[in-house]
């Protein structure tokens, strides 16, 4: 149910209440996120205030009042290790401003997503560094992200983005850079047969990867087999069958280039179920530079993101944001670096 009648009545809690048959308190509870309502209820009551315009009318008042010293930041996983370098390089930033971190996991997850987003605004933050989520179906949260830009609250996006989104500011780093990187060491060590394994579609960083690998691969004259672009990877489990089945036709290729530190850790982990020996039998560059990366048995080849880095100008650009919400767009792209150790055969 949609508002009618004068198009600049601004909804109000009463209206919400009545859409949804509760009382004016209680949808005053859910928006505040005080005790007394279901996380059920308090996304029923989130989702009616966004189709009436209410957020919007709440957001901008927020903004206009608000000076929590609050930033709120959207992680898609904190079990990633990823977000500790990230989070480290934003605190380093904040704390000295003495500005507070809000930090919500979604978990890959475009409804808990929506949920924080506009529950953050409510809170009255200043401000969210968000990674974003794109499900593998193309669906998003992008409609929030614009509306919130237009009624100027600051936003920056960090290691994702959403595709001909300019008028954001992000700081990512460039993927398909860093993925051919690692094909021109491989191919300098004279690799031709070249896979990649990759997490879930629609991610950005994975799409960004993807691109990198077939555009690499045809600038550097290298073959690209469809048996060898292995997409959706996890469990470990799968990762393990994989290898298994491309041994079993002897058709391994003689290097794999991982996506991220999970993906790197389950074809170490698969390889040696399948009794594969790295790098004799299979080289493997990893992504993502992770400490245990030279401790193991070979030590990895890795590209190594500047997170702390990233997280520092992160901070740094939504602060300037904050300051001067309609200044120019800020975009930087960083660049990974290839770490060289013992994973990769040289067979020239």
């Amino acid at each position: 149910m949609l508002m009618e009648g004068n198009p600049m009545q601004k909804p109000t809690i009463k209206d919400i209440a009545k859409v949804l048959n509760i009382s004016p308190s209680t949808v005053s509870r859910a928006l505040s996120g005080k005790p007394g309502a279901s996380e059920e209820l308090r996304k029923k009551v989130i989702d009616t205030a966004q189709k009436l315009g209410y957020m919007k009318n709440l957001s901008a008042g927020t903004l206009k009042n608000s000076k929590s010293k609050i930033i709120g930041v959207i992680a898609f996983d904190i079990r990633n290790p990823f977000f500790l370098e990230f989070l480290k390089g934003v605190e380093d930033v904040l704390f000295p401003r003495e500005y507070k971190i809000l930090l919500s996991n979604v978990d890959e997850n475009v409804d808990k997503e929506k949920i924080y987003l506009n529950w953050m605004i409510g809170h009255g933050v200043e401000g969210i560094l968000a990674s974003p989520v794109t499900e593998s179906t193309g669906r998003s949260n992008l409609r929030i992200y614009q509306d919130f830009f237009k009624i100027g609250i600051p936003i920056v996006f960090y290691d994702r983005m959403f595709y001909n989104q300019n008028q954001f500011d992000h700081v990512i780093v460039d993927n398909q850079d860093a993925i051919i990187q690692a094909l021109m060491y491989l191919k300098e060590n004279g690799h031709e047969k070249i896979g990649i394994f990759l997490s879930k579609k629609g991610i950005f960083t994975i799409e960004e990867r993807l691109k990198g690998f077939i555009k690499g691969c045809k600038l550097l004259n290298i073959p690209v087999k469809n048996e060898w672009i292995c997409e959706d990877i996890y469990p470990h489990e799968k990762t393990i069958e994989v290898l298994k089945d491309l041994k079993r036709k002897n058709n391994l290729p003689t290097a794999i280039i991982a996506t991220n530190n999970n993906i790197t850790k389950y074809i170490v982990y698969a390889a040696k179920k399948n009794n594969i020996k790295i790098p004799e039998e299979l080289s493997l560059v990893g992504f993502d530079d992770l400490p245990e990366n030279e401790l193991i048995d070979p030590p990895l080849t890795t590209i190594k993101q500047p997170i702390l880095e990233e997280g520092k100008i992160a901070a740094t650009s939504l602060l300037s944001r904050i300051e001067d919400r309609y200044a120019r767009p800020m975009r930087v792209i960083l660049k990974g670096e290839l770490i060289k150790r013992k994973s990769v055969k040289n067979y020239v």
